[in-house]
């Protein structure tokens, strides 16, 4: 086969002209006949039990079409991630400033005001419990009657920790904190509603599990999952936020209701304060060593608060739990992952899940190793660093670890850590200069037990030009583009032969929910399979019309080739060959991530077994005199495996890394008493593009040898994910004093100054 002409090239992104010219279509953008505006009323309390509910008086108000409560749903009244324990709309208490108590259907936004307006609500407010640490209390006020506060308490633990603890040289143990985040993506949760003549629900759902919204409005219609169809149009930003259900649910219902379509958008304070946020997690950790730097044992208990339901919260933790020892060979690790109801916000999925906060825990307990050891923090990171052949602390034998060491020794030399001191550390009286690395290892795929999966379709017409059919959701990562791109090089066609079509239930096969940085994996193996299925028809016309052996034939800039030479026969003249003889150019294709059947007793049975590694290396310049951190550099160098679009990659590391640095520095939702106190962008802080600094990107490219298509894993989540430690780290060289809570404000700077 000849080298990829398609493959490994800067391509722009499918749809890009439309995002860039305003053509693309967002859920707030689709216009239907007869629409109505969708709006939900949500509980101004954190917690009250609802003692009367009456809407008669909504009703009533010319122009208004629908009005729902709890008893109005036909079907399941209930979210579903792992469990269904949020009501779509509250039943008899509210638990949260997001719980809604009604929804609305009316002509326009003025009449769907006035009809919340209209609704009377009488609540019993009811104490909350706002600090999980009370919540965990024996005889603790129970958020749910009959349930525990606790959702979960599970402990991993492998070697002989207390034995490694106790045979330590050194011993370093802190405690840490980590916020509330919210994902301020572009677009806020939205959905668009209509049912058709057939009595067919087809919902327009900016979303990253197509296949399972489709579930989820199904079971709330009760309806047949026949009579649901979801699309997605062009979504505005997700970062795993729309990986749980928001509003689709509830646009379907009052469609439904109201036999119009609805469009029900929240607003950007709505959607602050009501959708899951990222879980703020207090985490106290153990590192124990030799006096020459080599790691004995991690010991940590982390204790989330969920907010008052599960949504993704055991998933979050299991992954929090499978990082806590980050990319070091550590043969004695115990973790207590806990989970608390609270009635502040929900936690939720968002990007890098868990590892987050597990990475500025282990980073920053190396650094503060290095310090104690007074060992050049590189030189332990190498000491400790897994390889090829590592067996993790979860039991999962590293498959491919070159790029571990090999990114840390990459940006060391871009960032010219060596050179360091040569620097001016103390430009003005008042700034201090400092620098400070992390390295990092994220999972691509579900993991172990879980079902990892993707189907798609490949049609070649007899003009040579290709649909390609994927239920993967496209949320700006790219995975339309890299599909399409792997079956244009399989084919031998240019790029804009293939047309990929955006997930819809009822045209594409199911790929599984857009996260995980799986989609690169399972949907393009998928794609590969179906696409080899048809140029094998290809080949096998092309060497009966040639005559020439099979393994001498390739295709590729939309001819045949033989023995990487152009042959006059263009794949259109094949595709119409093979359509006139019934070879078939139709293909589907399913791809199982193959995990073990049982996981070995003793491992971590929630781990990844597919590893992306990656160091950032920030250089900061602190104002002691106002707290004020700059980020002056950032270094990062990231384990893309095989880069299918380069533009895309080295984007999402910018990307990630921005958004690693408002994590860092000055993102925090503040909560008093379950109530946000910053609801809108003006007061929750997000970098602007002058906040960006100057970044510098490599990635390597070793490619994965198993399960990976083409060697190439994902690259979506992990850019985020070492920022905070590296400049947490870099803050700590500066002023050499350590800080434990993010975000890393110019109060907290100054407090650790103060000592």
């Amino acid at each position: 086969m000849s080298e990829s002409n398609v493959v490994g090239q800067w391509v722009p992104a499918t749809g890009a002209g439309d995002i860039v010219t305003g053509a693309a279509r967002y859920c707030p953008d689709i216009d239907l006949p007869g629409l109505l505006t969708g709006k939900l009323l949500y509980s101004p309390h954190a917690r009250a039990r609802i003692r009367k509910l009456d809407v008669s008086a909504a009703r009533q108000i010319p122009g208004v079409f629908a009005v729902l409560t709890q008893a109005d749903i036909p079907g399941e009244n209930n979210y579903l991630y792992s469990q269904a324990d949020q009501p779509l709309l509250a039943i008899d208490e509210v638990r949260f400033q997001g719980d809604a108590v009604a929804a609305v259907a009316a002509l326009d936004e003025a009449t769907a005001d006035a009809a919340l307006r209209a609704i009377q609500v009488e609540y019993e407010v009811l104490d909350g419990i706002f600090d999980p640490l009370v919540a965990m209390k024996a005889g603790a006020d129970q958020l749910v009657e009959g349930e525990d506060n606790i959702i979960m308490n599970q402990v991993y633990r492998t070697g002989e920790v207390e034995a490694a603890l106790a045979s330590a040289d050194v011993i370093v143990e802190n405690t840490y904190r980590t916020q509330w985040a919210e994902h301020a993506f572009l677009e806020t949760e939205g959905g668009v509603a209509l049912v058709d003549e057939e009595g067919v629900v087809t919902v327009y759902s900016s979303c990253q599990a197509p296949h399972r919204d489709r579930m989820q409005i199904a079971r709330t219609l009760a309806m047949p999952e026949s009579m649901v169809r979801v699309i997605t149009p062009y979504i505005g930003g997700a970062f795993g936020g729309k990986d749980e259900a928001h509003v689709q649910m509830h646009a379907a219902l009052l469609a439904v209701a109201a036999g119009r379509p609805v469009r029900l958008i929240r607003g950007r304070r709505e959607s602050i304060l009501t959708h899951v946020k990222r879980h703020p997690i207090i985490i106290h950790c153990i590192t124990a060593a030799t006096r020459e730097g080599r790691l004995l044992a991690v010991k940590a208990r982390a204790i989330a608060d969920a907010g008052p339901y599960h949504n993704a919260t055991h998933e979050v933790m299991n992954k929090f739990g499978e990082f806590i020892g980050g990319p070091y060979s550590v043969q004695n690790l115990e973790v207590e992952t806990i989970a608390v109801r609270t009635n502040n916000p929900i936690g939720g999925a968002f990007r890098g899940f868990g590892a987050p906060q597990a990475a500025f825990v282990y980073e920053s307990q190396m650094d503060d190793l290095a310090r104690k050891l007074e060992i050049d923090p590189l030189e332990l990171r190498l000491l400790n660093g897994v390889e090829t052949g590592t067996k993790m602390y979860t039991g999962v034998v590293v498959r491919e670890g070159q790029a571990m060491k090999a990114s840390l020794r990459k940006a060391a030399e871009k960032i010219g850590w060596e050179k360091r001191d040569q620097c001016e550390r103390q430009p003005a009286p008042h700034l201090r200069r400092g620098w400070g690395m992390a390295t990092i290892l994220k999972g691509s795929g579900m993991g172990r037990g879980l079902g990892d999966h993707a189907g798609v379709v490949l049609e070649m017409h007899r003009d040579g030009s290709v649909v390609l059919l994927s239920g993967a959701a496209d949320m700006g990562q790219g995975i339309i583009t890299i599909l399409a791109q792997m079956a244009a090089d399989r084919l031998g066609v240019p790029m804009s032969s293939v047309r990929a079509v955006r997930a819809d239930t009822s045209r594409t096969p199911d790929a599984g929910s857009s996260c995980a940085s799986r989609q690169c994996m399972v949907s393009g193996n998928a794609v590969l399979a179906a696409a080899n299925s048809i140029r094998d028809s290809l080949l096998s016309v092309a060497a009966g019309k040639t005559k020439i052996s099979r393994d001498r034939l390739d295709l590729r800039d939309g001819r045949l080739q033989v023995d990487s030479e152009p042959h006059a026969l263009t794949i259109e003249e094949l595709a119409r060959r093979a359509l006139f003889w019934g070879y078939p150019l139709h293909a589907e294709s399913k791809y199982h991530f193959e995990y073990p059947a049982d996981v070995p007793a003793g491992d971590y049975r929630f781990s990844q077994e597919v590893f992306q590694f990656c160091t950032q290396i920030a250089q900061v310049l602190v104002d002691v005199e106002t707290g004020q951190v700059t980020v002056e550099r950032l270094i990062a160098v990231h384990d893309a495996g095989k880069m299918i679009n380069p533009g895309g990659v080295y984007g999402q590391i910018e990307g990630g890394c921005a958004q690693g640095i408002g994590y860092a520095l000055t993102e925090e939702l503040i909560v008093n008493e379950g109530r946000t106190l910053n609801p809108s962008l003006e007061n929750y802080v997000i970098p602007m593009a002058l906040d960006i600094p100057e970044m510098e990107m490599d990635v390597l490219e070793i490619p994965e040898p198993v399960g990976a298509p083409l060697g190439a894993k994902g690259i979506a989540e992990s850019p985020i994910i070492p920022t905070a430690p590296a400049i947490r780290n870099a803050i700590l060289d500066a002023i050499g004093k350590p800080l434990y809570q993010l975000p890393m404000s110019a109060e907290r700077v100054l407090t650790a100054l103060d000592g």
